[in-house]
């Protein structure tokens, strides 16, 4: 098989119609780099320089020859001509673009909120200067936060944070309301992981201002004050919702929960007139 150009875009010597003559690269390695330097860059591809040749065509009229042992004459110069459309040449490399100000910025803001461990959440003394009426708990494995009404005679919601790992969370999180378990999906990751203190922020918030369902309020004040009155059944208790939501909405606002404990108080001890 006759030695063909590896030259990208080029045909030289591979049919009967198309012999022109092909020359090696030169042995001296100098001369050879020159020759490799110079040729059109071929995408995925090595050049092998002992088995690499290329033809004459890349060369202009007359070159300078040079003889070697053996009487052959090749050029004495790199090839200069190649006809190559830009297409058959690999796609540039893009430059990446300098990481802008902000960019830099926002990496180190998510490298700070990033909750690694429970040792690493935050103290005790960041959280109360970062909420009003808190008061906490803390063990080796779990955070309580009390969030107290203004003269911390009830309190309006409690979290807590627990040491206990999901998937993509190193640390869990609820939070309660008047003793009914808030729906965190919207903030926090599933089965409640945390992994930021942002996110710890936004769930608080979120907490806040979560309304109660009416059903599930009485439901928890009937659990909570039943063990100090009599047996209330169905009927009863039915009763006192229908009562309790008419007050509502002829007072034309929402009871808190010492409210509705009160109500129930008055309630069981009226005989439930």
């Amino acid at each position: 098989m006759p030695n063909q150009c590896g030259v990208v875009n080029c045909r030289g010597n591979y049919n009967k119609e198309n012999r022109p003559r092909v020359f090696c690269l030169p042995k001296e390695q100098p001369e050879r780099q020159k020759w490799l330097d110079v040729l059109p860059p071929r995408e995925n591809f090595v050049v092998n320089p002992d088995k690499f040749f290329i033809c004459e065509i890349h060369w202009g009229a007359d070159p300078p020859l040079i003889k070697l042992r053996g009487g052959s004459l090749p050029p004495g110069i790199p090839p200069s001509i190649f006809n190559v459309p830009a297409s058959c040449l690999p796609s540039p490399k893009l430059t990446p673009r300098p990481a802008k100000v902000e960019d830099q910025q926002l990496r180190y803001f998510l490298q700070k909120d990033k909750i690694t461990s429970f040792d690493a959440f935050k103290s005790e003394r960041i959280l109360q200067k970062q909420y009003k009426n808190l008061i906490i708990s803390r063990s080796k494995e779990r955070l309580v936060c009390f969030f107290m009404i203004d003269n911390f005679n009830e309190c309006r919601l409690f979290v807590i944070v627990e040491n206990k790992p999901t998937l993509c969370s190193p640390l869990t999180l609820s939070a309660f309301k008047n003793g009914i378990s808030v729906p965190l999906f919207k903030t926090l990751h599933p089965n409640n992981g945390l992994r930021s203190f942002t996110q710890f922020d936004e769930t608080v918030r979120l907490a806040m201002n979560y309304d109660i369902p009416f059903d599930k309020t009485i439901q928890n004040v009937v659990t909570l004050q039943a063990h100090t009155s009599a047996c209330v059944d169905t009927e009863k208790e039915k009763k006192f919702v229908f009562l309790t939501s008419q007050l509502e909405l002829l007072s034309q606002k929402q009871f808190s929960m010492n409210d509705y404990c009160l109500l129930f108080k008055y309630f069981v001890e009226n005989g439930h007139n």
